[in-house]
């Protein structure tokens, strides 16, 4: 019950992010607020970890196969992220006749995007994130549950914590109108996928160093291949 518990109010959590502290921001995670908000996930993450029981190997904190996996979950993240990115810039605009632009991008300077993907993206959004998904709640469920359900489990609680966020994002590109609910229903799909990617990468080499990697690589770049996207 009570790692159900958790996963509601990571839910509920990210949700209420963007509401509160999402005008601090032009990039997501991007303040220092969202830098105290993380601070404080991690801090709530630790404490239920110790509330179920979990020790350093649950939570993927071991020495054991962190270098490792740094390397695989930044290439896994990089790869996808490339792939992702070449579909944004020359697939989907042949199928909607138009460029598919970030809007918020284009408010950040070039300068200041580096800071960002360095500091407020791992601060902010990605070490946080991990530490709650494929740290306490993961390993709190494969404990209870078995590795089938804590993947597909952490992977929907991970979908639905960026509910709001997919929301303004999608909202926040040059899609067609007709085009905003799928492209939402979309953006949940690849949300799981990615959960269920990264809570694949993190059990299978044992740290959550691996997850950290994927997850940032893949946002780092997903940001600078759409801010310096070719527009015909």
């Amino acid at each position: 019950m009570k790692i159900w518990l958790f996963a509601i109010l990571l839910v509920l959590w990210g949700n209420l992010l963007h509401p509160l502290i999402g005008g601090t921001a032009i990039l997501p995670g991007g303040s220092w607020q969202f830098v105290v908000a993380g601070a404080a996930l991690v801090a709530v993450s630790l404490v239920a970890a110790r509330v179920l029981g979990l020790d350093t190997a649950p939570l993927g904190l071991g020495r054991a196969g962190a270098f490792r996996g740094s390397l695989i979950g930044a290439l896994g993240g990089a790869f996808i992220a490339t792939a992702a990115v070449a579909i944004m810039r020359y697939v989907v605009p042949a199928g909607i006749g138009q460029p598919v632009i970030y809007e918020p991008l284009s408010r950040i300077a070039p300068g200041d995007l580096t800071p960002h993907i360095a500091l407020f993206l791992p601060l902010g959004a990605v070490i946080p994130e991990e530490l709650a998904f494929r740290g306490t709640l993961l390993g709190g469920l494969l404990t209870r549950y078995g590795l089938r359900a804590a993947v597909t489990a952490s992977a929907i609680a991970f979908a639905l914590w960026h509910g709001t966020v997919a929301f303004v994002t999608v909202m926040n590109t040059t899609m067609p109108v007709v085009l905003v609910i799928p492209a939402i229903v979309g953006a949940f799909v690849v949300l799981f996928v990615g959960g269920v990617v990264m809570a694949g990468l993190r059990v299978a080499t044992g740290s959550l160093v691996t997850s950290i990697a994927a997850h940032w690589a893949f946002n780092a770049i997903i940001l600078v291949g759409l801010r310096y996207q070719r527009i015909d």
